[in-house]
Order: structure tokens, then sequence, then C-alpha cells
């Protein structure tokens, strides 16, 4: 007898409907909510977008010359700074880059996959994403040109253009990954607020430390926001579609007779 099993009735319930998988679970929405998340999400996206390009043409027009609240705030940090602030701020701002954030990143992606043995993928994904995010962000840090404060004022060494921020736009683009992964996998309300607001907290405090160091503009740091809130809100949809393809269960192959 042909053992032909296609395993379609077997993902069924009793009343017809199929069963999610659990990469559904994790990375798929109901049609009411996803509809809503999508007008939310274009939204946003938009909004982000146009902030950030009436900031970018400003700061090009102006041939990256600082803006008057960007020197007043320069000048109140100077003001105000403190040496143990300062080895906090320095701490903080190293984990924005580097192995940290590439950590981080793949983490996210490796929560992101459901199949625990293909963890890896998801991990590799995440890097991958991470290195295109800050490949644009380096290029157009490149084509802005914009210089960076006063060298006297630096407490760290950074290196490269200023606009946007470069340790900004990183944590960033982690923080929104790790959020929207561990909001999916959380159950409880209270779960869901600290998954959003530990990785955003963090993304904010990296972003304040770069101008508290004296190695960015103020406008550095939000063109740096802006980037990573269009970046995240356009690419992780499909980044999450292409793990959620990765961690899904595949069907058996049907038996010769």
């Amino acid at each position: 007898m042909c053992r032909r099993r296609l395993l379609l009735a077997d993902m069924r319930r009793p009343g017809g409907q199929p069963v999610r998988s659990t990469s559904d679970r994790v990375v798929g929405l109901p049609g009411s909510e996803r509809a809503r998340t999508e007008t939310i999400r274009y939204t946003v996206a938009g909004a982000a977008g146009v902030l950030l390009t009436v900031l970018l043409g400003a700061v090009v027009l102006r041939s990256g010359t600082p803006f008057g609240f960007d020197a007043g705030w320069h000048r109140w940090v100077l003001a105000h700074r403190d040496p143990g602030l300062s080895d906090v701020a320095v701490a903080v701002t190293d984990t924005g880059v580097g192995a940290c954030a590439y950590c981080l990143a793949a983490v996210a992606g490796a929560l992101a996959v459901s199949r625990w043995r293909r963890w890896w993928l998801g991990a590799v994904a995440g890097v991958v994403a991470l290195l295109l995010g800050q490949l644009l962000r380096t290029s157009l840090a490149v084509i802005v040109g914009r210089a960076r404060p006063p060298v006297v004022h630096w407490i760290t060494y950074p290196s490269g253009f200023a606009f946007p921020s470069g340790h900004t736009t990183t944590s960033a683009l982690v923080a929104a990954g790790l959020a929207a992964v561990l909001y999916r996998r959380a159950r409880r309300r209270s779960t869901r607020v600290a998954a959003v607001a530990v990785p955003g907290i963090w993304a904010f405090t990296v972003g304040l430390s770069r101008i508290y160091l004296g190695v960015h503009w103020p406008t550095d740091v939000f063109a740096g926001w802006l980037l990573a809130t269009v970046l995240a809100v356009v690419c992780l949809p499909s980044l999450g579609a292409l793990l959620a393809w990765i961690g899904r269960d595949q069907p058996d192959r049907p038996d010769p007779c």
C-alpha cells in the first residue's frame, strides 16, 4: 500500500482550520492586526523619512555647519561634564558598535527562527542585515561629509564623518530587531512592554552618549535615529518573513509505492 502522506490532513484541526506552525505564531499576525500594523508602519516610515530628508537637505545646504541649537547644546554639555559620568558614557557608547552590537544582532536573528537546529542561520541573517544597514549609513556619511565637533572637546576618538551618527544608527537598528522578536515571543503585557522599553532605552542612551562625549552634534544623533527607524520599519517585516521561512517545518516527501 502506498504511503503518500502530504500531512495536509494532519495539519488541520477537527473543524477544518489549518494549524499554524510555530514560525507563524512568532512572526505572523491575525488579519485585522496585520492591517492595523501595516498602517502604523507606513505612517511611521513616511514621517521619519520626511524628517530625515528635510534634515539632510538642511545640513547639505549649510555645508555641514552646525545649527544654533547644535552649538548651544554642545556648549551646555561641555559645561556640565563630570568625570564619573564621562566613564559611564564611554562604557555605554562602546556597546553601540563592535562585538556587542553584532552579538545582539545575532541573538535577535537566532531568536526569530523557531527551529533551534537552524538558529545559526538566523544569527547569520541578523549580522548580515546589520552590516547592510551600517554600509548604507557609512555611504550616506561619506556623501554628506559633515565634520565633527572640535577635536579638543572629544573624550573618545572616533573615525569618519559625523552625519548620521554610526553608533546611534547601529544601536537603534539592533534595538529594533531585539524589540520586534522579543515582543512577538512575549505573552504577558508587562513582558511586551519590557521587550520594547529595555532595547529602546539602551539605544537612546547610546545616542545621548555620543553628544556627551563631544564627538557628534545633536542633529547627527537625531538623524541616526531617523535613519534606523526608516530602515527598521521598512526592512524588518521582510527579514522576519525570511527568518520564518528558514525556520518553518518542511513537509515529508511522499514515499514511493
